[in-house]
């Protein structure tokens, strides 16, 4: 796992960084039972960085996602329109954008993280910023289990973040991971700022029916991993179909009765 750091500063918080990844990679890999990438990256980013990396994974993604699709006219222009109008977003907001997830031209998950952003958010203390690479460690995980083709979510069509089912699979997974890794890195549970959760601060900035069904896939995740266990759960990141549905969200054992065995 490599360290990027694209920005004129931040030396000392990359060489930082590398530290917690070397150490929470094999905890990471236990809880989960997912081999992490060997060649994935946390990248130092500045706002404008954000914005052209995100631009670009966007591109990318939509073209996959649009490759043979009889689309009209109105829905070309938009696709066109999306990863500029992507890119300014980020530019924008860029800091409630502390966490991104890409996968680069060859496919190889990066993670983006904004050093200015991290410090807005008080993520930058030591458990903290452990909590938050272990969330980062996890989603890389699940590109690498499902080569890419699930996590980072399909761009096209566009979905609701609430009625995302891939994304909040994703992000219940994450959080499940980060709950269960940290104190085995640490020795200790992370002591959180109700007014400043480091996991809240790491995802986007979501409406409250996404941040319900967030915690609806984490507790699907971890009644699945009581249920069957890592390596039976593990493959819905590699058998079609096996995505829990949004219903499946509000009645995880009926999504467990269907895993095959």
């Amino acid at each position: 796992m490599y360290v990027l750091n694209e920005t004129p500063r931040n030396e000392e918080l990359a060489e930082q960084i590398q530290r917690i990844l070397t150490e929470a990679m094999p905890a990471v890999e236990k809880v989960t039972g997912l081999p992490l990438p060997d060649n994935g990256t946390v990248d130092l980013v500045d706002p404008e960085g954000l914005g052209r990396a995100w631009c670009a994974f966007l591109r990318r993604q939509l073209a996959r996602d649009t490759a043979g699709l009889d689309l009209s006219d109105r829905q070309q222009r938009w696709i066109a329109a999306m990863p500029e109008g992507a890119r300014m977003a980020m530019r924008r907001f860029w800091k409630s954008e502390i966490s991104t997830l890409i996968a680069n031209s060859a496919g190889r998950p990066s993670t983006l993280l904004i050093p200015e952003a991290l410090d807005l958010q008080g993520l930058t203390a030591p458990d903290q910023l452990c909590e938050l690479l272990v969330y980062a460690l996890a989603q890389q995980a699940q590109v690498a289990a499902c080569d890419g083709n699930l996590v980072p979510p399909p761009a096209w069509p566009q979905v609701r973040a609430s009625r995302n089912v891939v994304s909040l699979l994703s992000t219940g997974h994450a959080q499940w991971t980060s709950d269960q890794a940290t104190p085995l890195i640490l020795g200790k549970p992370v002591t959180r700022d109700q007014r400043r959760s480091p996991l809240k601060a790491a995802l986007r900035v979501l409406d409250l029916g996404s941040s319900r069904q967030e915690a609806r896939a984490k507790a699907l995740v971890g009644q699945a991993m009581s249920a069957v266990g890592p390596d039976t759960f593990n493959r819905v990141w590699s058998v079609a179909g096996l995505v829990p549905t949004l219903d499946e969200l509000r009645d995880p054992a009926r999504w467990i009765k269907r895993l095959p065995a």
